[in-house]
C-alpha cells in the first residue's frame, strides 16, 4: 500500500491471475469554494486459469476538474470597468462606427456563480482480449461516461420573455458561468492488433459511440436564457462511427512503406434563424421545435501514406581500425492520399444562401519530401 499527493493506492494479486486496484484521490481547487471532492477509482484485471488466452479488465472511478483560468481572467477582466464592450446594431463598413441602428453604452460583464462547483466525470469500462494465435490479438470493450456539473454560461440579465426590459437596467449582458450542464455518453470499442501476412503488420480500431451534452463550452450561451430544455443534443463532437487502422508495410530492398486511414461519420451541426429574434444580442436563436445540433453533416475518410527507403552509410575511424554504421533515410509523405474532400464545417444559419453546405474543408491531397541522417556513436 503506498500514499502520495492525496492519493491512496493498493494493489492484491490472487495466483497471478487477479490483480485488483483501489484508489482515492482529493481535489483541492483554489478557484471553487468546492471541498468536498473524494476521487475513488477501481480496476481489475483477471485471466481464467483454463483460459490464459483471454482477459478481462475493468474499473471505475470519478475524475474532477478545475474552472479554467481563462474563466478567472474574464470575469476579473470584464466586470464593467476594466473592460468595456460595445454592441452595434446593424454596424457599417468598414468603420462600425460611422452609422447603426444603435449603439450600447451599458457594459458588459462576465461573472463566475456564487457557489460553483467542480467538475466531475464518472466512467466505467469493461473488456475482454482474446489472443486468436500468436501473431492476432482482439480486444472488445464498453465503456460508459456521465459529466456532472459541467460548466457553461447564462445571460442573467437578458431580457425578458416577452419583454424588451432586462432585470438589472445597469447593464447589458452579464454572462454568468455556472456549474449546471451535464454529459451522457457510451462507447463500443472493437480493437484488432496482429499481422497479415510477411509483410504487413496492422492495428485496427472502431468505435461505436453516443454522446449527449446540454452545452458547447464554457462561454458559449444558450438560445434561449431562461428556458435551457431546448440546449440538450448531440455533443459537438458526436461522431457515431468511427475507424483508424494505422499499419506498416515491409518491402524488399530496404522499402518500407506507413500508412494511417481514418473514417468517420458526420458531426452535429446547429440549425440557427440567423437573427437575434429575443434581443439578447447573440443571433444563435432557433426556428421553433429544433433543438441544440439537430442537422448532421458529412463523413470524412483520409489516407496518410509514408513511403522511406533507407541506406546504410559506413564510416571509418582511427586509422580505419574502427568503423561507424550511420543510416541516410529519404522519406516521402503523402497525406489525403485518395484527394478526398472532407468537409468541415456546415452552414447552419437559415438565412445564408449557403444553409446546409458546407464553407470550410480539410486540406486536399499535400506530398511532403524529407531526408533524414542518423550519426552512431
Amino acid at each position: 500500500m503506498s500514499a502520495a499527493n492525496g492519493y491512496v493506492q493498493d494493489e492484491i494479486r490472487v495466483k497471478s491471475q487477479l490483480t485488483l486496484t483501489f484508489g482515492l484521490r482529493y481535489d483541492w481547487q483554489s478557484t471553487t469554494s468546492d471541498r468536498n471532492n473524494f476521487a475513488p477509482r477501481f480496476a481489475f484485471a483477471f485471466a481464467p486459469e483454463n483460459h490464459k488466452k483471454t482477459i478481462v479488465r475493468g474499473g471505475a472511478g470519478i475524475f474532477y476538474d478545475d474552472l479554467t483560468r481563462s474563466a478567472i481572467e474574464k470575469s476579473l477582466l470584464l466586470d464593467g470597468a476594466h473592460l468595456r464592450e460595445i454592441v452595434i446594431s446593424d454596424p457599417s463598413f468598414p468603420n462600425p462606427f460611422s452609422s447603426g441602428a444603435d449603439v450600447s453604452r451599458l457594459p458588459s460583464t462576465v461573472r463566475v456563480a456564487p457557489g460553483i462547483r467542480s467538475p466531475y466525470l464518472s466512467e466505467a469500462s469493461l473488456g475482454v482480449e482474446r489472443e486468436l494465435d500468436q501473431r492476432n490479438r482482439l480486444t472488445a470493450e464498453y465503456s460508459w461516461f456521465r459529466g456532472t456539473h459541467l460548466f457553461r454560461s447564462r445571460n442573467i440579465n437578458a431580457p425578458l420573455p416577452g419583454t424588451d426590459l432586462r432585470p438589472d437596467p445597469g447593464f447589458l449582458n452579464i454572462n454568468q458561468i455556472e456549474s449546471s450542464a451535464f454529459l451522457h455518453s457510451q462507447a463500443l470499442t472493437i480493437s484488432w492488433r496482429g499481422r497479415s501476412g510477411r509483410f504487413f503488420q496492422p492495428y485496427a480500431q472502431y468505435v461505436f459511440s453516443r454522446t449527449t451534452n446540454n452545452m458547447s463550452g464554457t462561454f458559449s450561451v444558450p438560445a434561449n436564457n431562461y428556458d435551457l430544455r431546448a440546449e440538450t443534443g448531440p455533443a459537438d463532437d458526436d461522431a457515431r462511427h468511427r475507424f483508424n487502422m494505422i499499419g506498416v508495410v515491409a518491402l524488399p530492398r530496404g522499402f518500407q512503406t506507413g500508412l494511417v486511414l481514418s473514417v468517420s461519420s458526420g458531426l452535429p451541426y446547429d440549425i440557427t434563424t440567423g437573427f437575434d429574434d429575443n434581443s439578447d444580442t447573440v443571433a444563435n436563436d432557433r426556428p421553433p421545435g429544433i433543438t441544440r445540433n439537430t442537422g448532421r453533416g458529412t463523413g470524412t475518410a483520409q489516407l496518410d501514406v509514408r513511403i522511406s527507403k533507407s541506406f546504410a552509410v559506413v564510416r571509418v575511424q582511427d586509422g580505419g581500425q574502427a568503423q561507424r554504421r550511420d543510416t541516410f533515410d529519404l522519406i516521402v509523405d503523402v497525406f489525403n492520399a485518395m484527394n478526398r474532400t472532407n468537409f468541415k464545417a456546415i452552414v447552419g444559419d437559415m438565412s445564408s444562401p449557403f444553409f446546409g453546405r458546407a464553407n470550410v474543408a480539410a486540406p486536399a491531397r499535400t506530398v511532403q519530401f524529407s531526408a533524414r541522417y542518423t550519426l552512431r556513436r
